[in-house]
């Protein structure tokens, strides 16, 4: 049976400040790449054939550290790029507190669109496209993929069939790892958000 692994990248800078990153070229910061470097010798003895990665420089620079370590092939693919955020990229999370399509965004993401980006049932429909994708050409049965916490979230609600409006309630830290194993048109949840890092059990 199939089992499909999904990263979120590592920490930026941006994370931390709460600036809105979208597809900007922000790198990872020191714990993003220690975070990536744990998981990385976590899945080492793991038995991974391939790996799908986001193109946004967050996502590469991670799916390149473990592609490094696991010495696998990377393949970059779009479906699997962050949730566009159209007019809010480069703003701050919380200068957007009061407004109306913000609130939408967490209350309704399945149809919310902030200005210009794309709802979170779009990201979901290019996202397990991807992920079929890769299991169409694939000759192992466990795939790696490095995204963002919304394409994850998406991934999970399509396979484990949850409800894209209540999907924010997983947590998907930076660095983590969730795997769901496919048995035709069933999935069982494996684990949800491993992390490597102790310090994220406060």
């Amino acid at each position: 049976m199939p089992t499909i692994l999904l990263v979120r990248h590592g920490e930026t800078d941006w994370n931390r400040s709460g600036q809105i990153m979208g597809e900007q070229p922000v790198p990872l910061n020191q714990n993003g790449e220690a975070q990536v470097k744990r998981l990385a010798s976590f899945l080492k003895s793991r038995s991974i054939r391939a790996l799908y990665s986001s193109p946004v420089v967050r996502a590469i620079q991670t799916a390149e550290i473990l592609a490094s370590v696991l010495q696998v092939p990377l393949t970059a693919d779009r479906g699997l790029t962050e949730i566009k955020v159209g007019e809010w990229e480069g703003r701050y999370w919380k200068d957007l507190t009061a407004e109306f399509a913000r609130q939408q965004f967490y209350n309704s993401p399945e149809e919310a669109r902030p200005p210009g980006g794309e709802t979170l049932s779009e990201v979901q429909i290019r996202a397990v496209a991807a992920v079929e994708r890769a299991r169409a050409r694939a000759e192992a049965d466990r795939l790696l993929f490095v995204s963002h916490a919304d394409v994850v979230r998406a991934i999970l609600a399509h396979y484990l069939t949850f409800d894209l409006k209540t999907v924010r309630q997983m947590r998907i830290d930076h660095g983590s790892l969730t795997a769901i194993e496919l048995n035709g048109t069933q999935a069982d949840l494996l684990f949800l958000n491993y992390t490597t890092d102790p310090s994220s059990l406060r």
